[in-house]
């Protein structure tokens, strides 16, 4: 069976081990990070209350949690150390070069190829060492000089700046972005360029990598060559996600952040899951036999005081108290539940009536699109057509830039008027005055959703910042409202779960495909077996065990494991 790590008793290795010169000193670990017992929180809130893990070279660490537990700002506390006033001790080794990737990466607007995007900063070091250079000749402090000439060849050697072409060109194909490489940067669409990014923040191989969400507006194609290139880095990483695909391919450690604890994890996110089951099982039937046992020491407690008051005898006052002590003992030290897995994500959206003999197949037809045609510098759509019919789940898929989230708003903002019967979720806000993170702001917008009377939902994007709680959650509740959808989403799961069918835009026009058709052909593209369908079973089971330990049946829960 898999065990969780106990927070109280993780760390009892060296900190911050470094590589000596001695060749008989043997280096088994080295840790970057180390938090013991920190607490935090801001005047509105309690963010983490003794939370303890650490971070060795060589992980690459999922941290995980409900949205608005305060995982962004875990990352921050990492990178500024100093800005934030903790309880507890953090170390952390100044000497590691951090790289960090935010949510949202600003667009270059330079006008210049992806290649030369990518090789920007190693030509800048190459034009400061020959600066410097020339600067040598005319020196009359030569020291200084060679000073600051050696630093810049560190820096270069650090970051192999010798061989930086070769060294794009492999990640730009590890990424399947090799076809961009003399594309403009301000050509390409927001998806591409964040992966671009996350491309040249490796490239100048921080040894620890921090991203918050790195997958947020990426397509299909760019989640897979990101998942390769997670798997390809060398140095460590701590990544914020999501993602369903990348937690169960590309993370050796999991962090768990939940109610103010963090839970650590030596092992894949599927590991995890089963760990985390086997724990509540345990804990729950550890949490009958303790009750049992409390009962039975209350009884025997009622019968001594009884006993005491009729003869007032102070042995037996003595013995009354030494129970009741031990009774408290017992009652202190008693199981708890891990994690709370109701985290309130309970959506339903609006009833929908049908009428008793609806038959989807020759159900009315309730969005047409006819000859739809897209373009902002160029054409990106032309001679678009399709129909939906009451109650369908349609998902529209494609690569980004194609025009997914446009046609949608443009298909919506046409049937505006009929307001009363359609919803519309944005992944985009141009005012946030609550200036909400982006999970808890989409959460807001899906319970506002489940509020209305539509009949017709249209959802650009809108499993993205969800934490996998509520992207089940949501699942759910597409799958069992009765009216329509049409989603724009990048989510394989949201897709493999929820879709009837599939509209798929490539080449500037839309091809159509079943859900069971674009299922298989997806897994059998990219993996070996259906990953989604183990997904589903693992969903299934943790559910079923939730419940049944709600009912207080560990036993049967016991069985399903």
């Amino acid at each position: 069976m898999h065990c969780l790590i106990n927070r109280k008793t993780l760390f009892q290795s060296q900190f911050a081990v470094k590589i000596g010169k001695n060749n008989d000193e043997k280096i088994t670990r080295y840790e970057m990070i180390k938090f013991t017992d920190v607490s935090f929180g801001f005047p509105q809130k309690d963010l983490y209350n003794e939370i303890c893990f650490e971070i060795v070279a060589g992980d690459h660490a999922a941290l995980i949690g409900s949205n608005g537990t305060g995982k962004s700002t875990l990352i921050d506390m990492i990178i500024h150390t100093d800005e934030y006033l903790y309880d507890g001790k953090i170390e952390k080794d100044e000497a590691v070069r951090i790289g960090y990737i935010p949510q949202f990466v600003k667009h270059e607007t330079e006008d210049i190829s992806a290649f030369d995007f990518l090789a920007k900063p190693f030509v800048e070091l190459q034009q400061k060492s020959e600066a410097i250079c020339a600067e040598m000749e005319n020196a009359e402090d030569m020291d200084e000089v060679y000073g600051r000439y050696q630093k810049v060849l560190d820096e270069m050697d650090a970051i192999d700046a010798y061989n930086y072409d070769s060294n794009i060109r492999k990640e730009l194909a590890i990424a399947g972005m090799t076809a961009l490489e003399d594309t403009s940067v301000k050509k390409i669409s927001g998806g591409e360029f964040k992966l671009l990014a996350i491309i040249k923040s490796m490239l100048l191989k921080p040894q620890l990598l921090i991203m918050d969400e790195p997958d947020v507006f990426l397509d299909f194609e760019n989640i897979i060559g990101l998942s390769k290139l997670i798997n390809n880095y060398e140095g460590t990483i701590i990544a914020i996600s999501h993602n369903r695909l990348l937690l169960s391919q590309c993370f050796n450690k999991i962090l768990h952040l939940e109610n103010m604890e963090l839970q650590e994890f030596p092992g894949t996110f599927a590991e995890y899951n089963q760990a985390m089951l086997e724990t509540k099982v345990q804990m729950a039937e550890q949490a009958t036999k303790d009750a049992e046992w409390i009962a039975v020491q209350e009884k025997l407690i009622e019968k001594i005081r009884a006993e005491a008051t009729y003869i007032d005898n102070p042995a037996k006052g003595r013995q009354l108290k030494a129970r009741v002590s031990y009774l408290e003992r017992l009652q202190a030290r008693q199981c708890k539940n891990p994690f709370i897995e109701n985290h309130g994500y309970d959506f339903t959206f609006p009833e929908v009536e049908r009428p008793e003999d609806f038959d989807p197949e020759n159900a009315p037809v309730v969005i047409s699109v006819k000859d739809y045609a897209l373009s902002f510098d160029r054409e990106l759509l032309k001679n678009v057509s399709f129909d939906i019919k009451a109650g369908e789940k349609v998902a529209i898929v494609g690569a980004n830039g194609t025009g997914k989230s446009s046609m949608l708003k443009d298909i919506y903002e046409s049937m505006k008027s009929d307001a009363d019967r359609i919803g519309y979720y944005t992944q985009i806000f141009d005012d946030d005055p609550e200036q909400l993170p982006g999970g808890e702001r989409n959460i807001k917008q899906l319970r506002a959703l489940c509020e209305s009377d539509a009949e017709i939902l249209f959802l650009d994007e809108p499993s993205s910042h969800l934490d996998t709680y509520a992207q089940i959650a949501l699942e759910k509740a597409i799958k069992e409202y009765k009216g329509t959808v049409l989603m724009v989403t990048h989510d394989f799961y949201t897709v493999a779960n929820c879709a009837d069918r599939i509209l798929l835009l490539e080449n500037g026009t839309v091809r159509e495909q079943s859900g069971r058709a674009y299922r298989k052909s997806i897994y059998k593209k990219y993996f070996e077996s259906d990953i989604f369908e183990a997904e589903r079973i693992r969903v299934e089971r943790e559910v079923r065990i939730n419940a049944l330990l709600r009912d207080g049946k560990w036993k049967e829960a016991k069985n399903v494991l």
